[in-house]
């Protein structure tokens, strides 16, 4: 109808007409394409809002992860550390309470990532994702020092198969039976590891005799138990800075998707 208005108008010569009609032929084009960029706008805020929020699950299931696992290591310290304050003392004071320690010092919980969300949103397009630059950038980084963090986490040391190459099994088994890891599932059946902070154990005199006795015949104890006090303060002081970032961006994703 309008193109035939413009038509007769054109017949007319009348020219304010045309203009008049072309003119609203544009403006009603120029509203049709703000309103779609407009509702566009608005699904990619939405759909990033999502992602954000989903990030913000996932972070903050990694920042309890982390925090498990620092008070996980920092139980194995106590333990190693009092092992090696028993080590520099006189033979006659390695007792059943000695085992426990030596013991649990070597306790290991292997720290995975927690990223499905990121994952997901590098397998697609990451800008329609997260469209803000800043926030991809520190994203990124974020990442990358978790995997760094990561591989910290998974260095071993010597000292935890050499000691239970020594220590007889029948003490690690009382050991492991009685003050081992304590097993818990969360809700999406992420396994949670932490260690008793007592452990009622009592050994027969027997058996601590015959424990401390093979222990002499590893050389290298005292040295390599505080090599390994040190791989646990290099895993600590990592996790306890990945946390720091953790908690960070968690609350910059919460400002920005609130």
């Amino acid at each position: 109808m309008l193109i035939r208005r413009i038509s007769e108008h054109l017949k007319e010569q009348n020219w304010f007409a045309v203009w008049l009609d072309v003119f609203v032929v544009f403006l009603g084009v120029f509203i049709g394409l703000q309103a779609d960029n407009w509702n566009e706008t608005r699904i990619a805020k939405a759909e990033a809002k999502i992602y954000y929020e989903r990030l913000i699950e996932d972070l903050r299931a990694e920042e309890i992860t982390q925090l498990a696992h620092i008070a996980y290591y920092q139980s194995t310290k106590r333990h190693g550390e009092a092992a090696l304050r028993a080590l520099q003392q006189h033979d006659g004071l390695l007792g059943g309470e000695f085992l426990i320690d030596i013991y649990q010092a070597t306790q290991i919980w292997n720290y995975r990532i927690q990223r499905a969300t990121y994952d997901k949103i590098l397998s697609g397009s990451i800008a329609d994702a997260i469209p803000d630059a800043s926030v991809r950038r520190q994203l990124a980084n974020y990442y990358v020092g978790l995997e760094g963090s990561e591989i910290a986490q998974q260095e071993r040391t010597p000292f935890r198969d050499n000691l239970r190459a020594y220590l007889p099994h029948a003490v690690q088994n009382s050991v492991r039976a009685n003050c081992g890891d304590r097993y818990e599932f969360d809700s999406n059946h992420v396994v949670w590891l932490s260690l008793p902070q007592n452990c009622d154990l009592t050994f027969e005199p027997m058996a601590i005799s015959e424990a401390v006795n093979a222990l002499k015949s590893y050389a290298d104890l005292e040295k390599e138990l505080t090599r390994h006090l040190a791989d646990i303060e290099t895993k600590l002081v990592t996790l306890e800075f990945t946390l720091f970032q953790t908690r960070e961006i968690v609350s910059h994703l919460e400002g920005i998707s609130g």
